[in-house]
């Protein structure tokens, strides 16, 4: 989002009196927004934009021309909302100010307000996971659901907090692509279902050694994939492992499976070791509560 004004543009499209495409000086794209900007304009003419209350030019995560279609299918105040739960985003979780986090909230932000005017509920299957794993993203997910009902007078189903929360997570994991996000989710609840099955036992999932294990699993998924390698440990840590907590080695083996198979690569020996040192953790603070 860009909000610097004074340049000319020419007109490209006109989606409807609020938001039109325009192209400026030096051939780049730029969506401008605004009470009857569009309003009895053609593609081809001028157009002045200080006229326009909100300017949006492409960061790489979206094309203006999406952009100008996700915007035109807004009413206004629900872009205002977007880009209020887009800068409390970026201010309390520390993201980057991209479109690739306003965009998704907008459109999901019109289909919650859809859903809940036409009284229709859906499942979020992923609810106690966001929960446990998220708990910043999810309790901003619930003040967001709160902002819609005072901005809006719109009621939305009290799990809708579930999707707002993925989307916070996914802009600092997996960028553009949301279905990442819910494996990595769907994946780590699973790691701690293992472990907890296997040592018979719940695992605090609000523990330090917990937090800092969900930390390093999520960095496994956020990591580019050709980079398969990590700092090399000095000492065969999964041995020591072993050697103190046997059961302890052996859950890092599994969940390392588990792991490779979701991100369809095996896991290097160094990245073993990393996971035997949290699952060692976690075996040490279980025995010890």
């Amino acid at each position: 989002m860009d909000l610097n004004r004074g340049a000319s543009a020419t007109i490209k499209r006109v989606y409807n009196n609020n938001v039109l495409l325009a192209e400026l000086s030096d051939g780049s794209e730029t969506v401008l927004v605004g009470k009857g900007i569009g309003f009895n304009h053609k593609p081809g003419e001028p157009v002045d934009l200080d006229a326009a209350d909100q300017r949006f030019v492409p960061d790489g995560s979206y094309a203006a021309s999406h952009v100008a279609g996700v915007l035109s299918d807004a009413p206004l105040e629900q872009i205002d909302l977007a880009q209020e739960i887009t800068a409390m985003a970026q201010a309390e979780l520390k993201l980057e100010p991209r479109q690739s986090l306003l965009v998704p909230i907008l459109d999901h932000l019109g289909f919650a307000v859809q859903r809940a005017r036409d009284g229709i509920k859906v499942d979020f299957p992923l609810r106690w996971e966001v929960a446990q794993l998220y708990p910043a993203e999810g309790n901003l997910g619930r003040r967001v659901v709160a902002l819609v009902m005072q901005r809006l007078g719109v009621q939305l189903q009290e799990e809708e907090w579930v999707a707002f929360a993925l989307h916070f997570v996914n802009q600092q994991w997996s960028k553009a692509d949301f279905s990442k996000t819910v494996a990595m989710t769907e994946t780590i609840a699973r790691v701690f279902s293992l472990l907890s099955v296997r040592w018979g036992k719940n695992i605090d999932e609000n523990a330090l050694s917990a937090s800092r294990f969900v930390t390093h699993l999520r960095y496994l998924f956020a990591r580019p994939a050709e980079a398969t390698g990590s700092a090399s440990l000095r000492v065969d840590v999964l041995s020591s492992v072993r050697q103190a907590y046997p059961d302890a080695a052996d859950a890092a083996l599994e969940v390392a499976k588990l792991i490779g198979g979701a991100l369809r690569r095996d896991l290097g020996a160094d990245e073993v070791s990393y996971l035997a040192l949290h699952t060692s953790r976690l075996y040490v603070e279980m025995l010890n509560t």
